[in-house]
């Protein structure tokens, strides 16, 4: 078990048929899939299930985007990590996937169709109306077990994620466990604690903001990106009108005079920038805050922050990095967010959030020397806010109420 969530180490599953959902979601171009870091993520748990007959659920992008595809590509990029075949089926739940379904030996491995083909699939329902879903009733019955391991879509209160728990034993997979364990140390840990918040999603840093502040679990918070910016205008810097332009249509959801006041009650806790990178006739200029017209736009933090921050965040005895600092595809707003990273490296425990930073991270080389990246974005965000992860509590309330006595421990 962690964090009252029961893990395959709970289950007997050597020999049995087992329903495992993962995320695969992947930047495809040209039908090539360009980073397969989510499919590394899983390999432990398709590991550990090799003596069981495994199918696979998964997703990919979603309808209207032009990602939106089938996964006959991701079944061979499992199929060259696993060292075996990982067989394609190009439907879900029909009467020839059920037969497949039948005939399948230990250690085979199916991978189906894209769940998100299927209409009923993101329709905003509960876990039991999900359960009496067509794809959940057509499935359910073939299977002893329902793994969980897609921890960065278990925000989302989809079928294959909340639908089958009602109806089947079901367990989290070895990435949720490894999710859950860093994220928590990093809340719950002993140590002074400094989360770094940037990028360009305001309402997601505020969200975590909120948490660690208001329950004394940051000692202090940096903020960088957009989300500085808002927070410099708040507390009365003119930032100009190109930056407040961009503040403005990345804030959507957020409360100003609430954000105000938790400035205001925090505020010796609350890092802000004291310098800023612009672009100043095609190069970069740093520029300190007090001498800022608000003319050119901020691209990065300034080289005193950085030196500043790259002094101070060492010390800490955990640091938690979402979002990067700066522009950091453009090779003159780098610095900022590269340094900061290796920053929050030499911290005691270091994690580095979803998303735009975990691949600035990846992009940088500096990936392996964190103790935890994590491979989700908004599921990452929801726990570090505090919240609930609707796919996991499904499971959670299950396991309780259903599937402990029967299923038994191993």
């Amino acid at each position: 078990m962690i964090d009252g969530l029961p893990t395959l180490d709970d289950v007997d599953y050597d020999g049995k048929s087992v329903l495992l959902r993962v995320d695969i979601n992947a930047p495809i171009v040209n039908s090539t899939i360009l980073d397969t870091t989510r499919f590394e993520s899983h390999v432990p748990t398709l590991r550990d299930l090799e003596n069981a007959k495994v199918v696979v659920l998964a997703h990919q992008s979603r309808p209207g985007k032009k990602d939106f595809t089938t996964l006959e590509v991701h079944a061979k990029v499992l199929s060259e990590l696993l060292g075996r075949e990982v067989v394609y089926l190009d439907e879900i739940f029909s009467n020839r996937v059920v037969e497949e379904i039948k005939r399948m030996k230990a250690g085979d491995v199916i991978l189906l169709e894209n769940v998100r083909f299927y209409s009923e699939e993101q329709l905003k329902r509960s876990a039991e109306e999900h359960a009496n879903s067509h794809m959940v009733r057509k499935l359910k019955d073939n299977f002893d077990l329902f793994v969980n391991d897609a921890f960065s879509a278990c925000h989302r209160p989809h079928a294959s994620l909340i639908g089958f728990p009602p109806v089947l034993p079901s367990v989290v997979g070895r990435l949720v466990e490894k999710e859950i364990s860093a994220l928590s140390r990093a809340l719950r840990s002993e140590g002074r604690k400094v989360f770094i918040l940037g990028g360009v999603k305001i309402e997601d840093a505020v969200k975590v903001m909120k948490n660690v502040l208001t329950k004394g679990i940051a000692d202090k918070v940096v903020l960088t990106g957009v989300v500085a910016n808002y927070f410099l205008m708040l507390s009365g810097k003119d930032i100009g009108e190109v930056n407040r332009k961009v503040v403005e249509e990345n804030k959507e959801g957020v409360n100003d005079e609430e954000m105000k006041e938790l400035y205001e009650k925090f505020k010796d806790k609350i890092v802000l920038p004291v310098d800023v990178g612009v672009e100043v006739n095609g190069v970069r200029k740093d520029v300190p805050l007090d001498k800022f017209d608000g003319r050119a736009k901020i691209m990065d933090v300034g080289i005193e922050t950085i030196s500043m921050l790259s002094e101070e965040i060492p010390k800490f005895d955990v640091a938690v990095i979402n979002g990067p600092a700066g522009v950091f595809e453009d090779e003159r707003f780098t610095l900022g967010t590269f340094e900061i990273l290796k920053a929050v490296a030499k911290a005691g425990y270091s994690v580095v959030g979803g998303g735009h930073i975990s691949t600035a991270a990846r992009m940088m080389g500096i990936d392996k020397k964190m103790d935890h990246v994590s491979v989700a974005g908004g599921a990452c965000i929801r726990f570090l806010s505090g919240e609930k992860l609707i796919a996991l509590e499904v499971i959670r309330e299950y396991w309780e109420k259903k599937w402990s006595e029967v299923v038994g421990k191993k």
